[in-house]
């Protein structure tokens, strides 16, 4: 077989700009194995926030589908963590340590919003680089795409199977999906 007959093709990257969106998904994937350029290693709890960018689609399998853009962040209460500074961008105020720590990501499905996307250096990916709330004015745009809200704890194996594959995968690398599901008798 050829490896190009076997390797779905990409998606084109957004180009970058300035876009209206809905986020429509936060999904917790558990702790992560993360790697630094120069910290080494660390597991981190993430979660991922999507955003359908109005307006705009792409074909996948013959069909034309809303364009969604995802951005995994660290759960951390630092004052310098992304998440609490994306967020705190969106809310356009800085966030106290209890209104961050009282957060719950699944609040901000729905919610519309305004995008800063960046390609990366080669152009090859799309980036949600910064985030703010819609100026006065503008229409508020409304989500085509499926809102899904997802939590490890506690587990809810329906609503785990109700998730898209790629969601699914990478809640599979968790140490908490790892353990688990492990199996109970070593492989021979």
């Amino acid at each position: 077989m050829k490896i190009k007959d076997g390797v779905k093709p990409g998606l084109p990257p957004v180009p970058g700009g300035t876009y209206l969106a809905v986020c429509v998904y936060s999904i917790a994937i558990g702790e992560q194995l993360c790697e630094f350029k120069d910290k080494g290693k660390s597991y981190n709890n993430q979660v991922m926030l999507g955003f359908e960018l109005a307006g705009v689609t792409v074909e996948i399998d013959g069909k034309q589908e809303p364009r969604v853009l995802g951005r995994t962040f660290n759960l951390a209460k630092s004052k310098n963590s992304a998440l609490r500074k994306f967020v705190g961008a969106w809310e356009a105020k800085d966030l106290s340590d209890d209104e961050f720590l009282e957060l719950d990501t699944n609040d901000l499905v729905g919610r519309p919003a305004m995008l800063n996307v960046v390609l990366n250096e080669s152009g090859e990916y799309s980036n949600i680089e910064s985030i703010m709330q819609i100026p006065a004015g503008l229409p508020l745009p409304q989500a085509v795409s499926q809102l899904i809200r997802f939590d490890m704890d506690p587990w809810n194996q329906t609503a785990y199977d109700a998730l898209p594959e790629w969601a699914q995968m990478r809640i599979q690398k968790s140490t908490e999906w790892q353990k688990q599901h492990a199996p109970a008798t070593p492989v021979n």
